[in-house]
Order: C-alpha cells, then structure tokens, then sequence
C-alpha cells in the first residue's frame, strides 16, 4: 500500500470464488507519507466517516461482480490510471448516492486543505477523485431526490 491510505479489496480465500460468499476487508496504511502528518485518532469523525464511507463505496462497486469481473477490475486498477480514476469515482458516487455526500466532502477538503500533507498527495487526489464541484452536483441532485414532499391541507 505504497500509494494508498486506504483499500477495500476481496478477502484471497476460498469464498473469493463464490459471490455469496465473498469477504471484503478495509486496510488502512501505515505509510510516512501521510501518517506522519495526519492521525487517524485526531482526525474529526466526519472525516473518518467520509474515507470508511468511500471505501465501503468500492465494497458495493464489488458485490455484484462476478469472479472474472473482479480479476479484471484489478488488473484494469493496477495497469491504467483511467481505469483507477473511473473506480476511485464510482467509489464517492455509490458513497454519496448512500447519503455520505458531506462526509466524502469533509474528507476531500480536509485533506486538500491540510498544509503538511505532501504536493504529490494533494495531486493524487486530485487527479484520481471527484472534484469539489463534481461532488457539490452529486450532493444536491441526491438532496433533491430525497426531499420530503410537503403535505398542504386543502
């Protein structure tokens, strides 16, 4: 986990080869990179729910990929950046469309914001992940959707 903070992937056992039964697992690096600037322990709990709720995104991405859709979800995310930007972005959308839209936002600005963390991390993000006006969109048209209709009384 050289590049990432934090992966969701299927759980290589037995079970990897029956949908039904497939495990999934959340990993959260230990890579200076970023842990020598920010703490999982300080960060504030929206943060935290956002980065959980985008990987729990990849988690839904996964249940209904067949065994061969997911050797090639893996080899498309580890040979091209098109591929892995596509998935990053499917991640905050299925987040969002859970109602974890300001949670994702919160983690994206803070981290964006966040003066210690390194340029080329700041660029990953960017590069790979929802922009803010993107995301802002996303979360409005899931707002709308959702809204309670009013009952007037005639």
């Amino acid at each position: 986990m050289k590049r990432s903070t934090m992966r969701a992937q299927p759980v290589l056992n037995r079970s990897f080869f029956r949908r039904k039964t497939r495990q999934y697992r959340v990993d959260f690096s230990d890579h200076l990179d970023v842990t020598q600037h920010v703490r999982v322990q300080e960060l504030p709990k929206e943060v935290v729910v956002g980065w959980f709720a985008h990987e729990l995104g990849h988690i839904i991405d996964y249940l209904n990929r067949p065994l061969l859709g997911m050797i090639s979800f893996g080899l498309g995310y580890a040979l091209w950046s098109k591929y892995m930007r596509k998935a990053e972005r499917v991640a905050d959308t299925v987040a969002v469309s859970h109602g974890f839209g300001a949670e994702i936002g919160a983690t994206k600005q803070y981290l964006l914001e966040h003066a210690t963390l390194p340029p080329h991390y700041k660029q990953r993000l960017k590069k790979y992940y929802l922009s803010a006006d993107e995301l802002e969109g996303l979360i409005l048209a899931w707002e709308r959707e959702h809204e309670e209709v009013e009952v007037v009384e005639v």
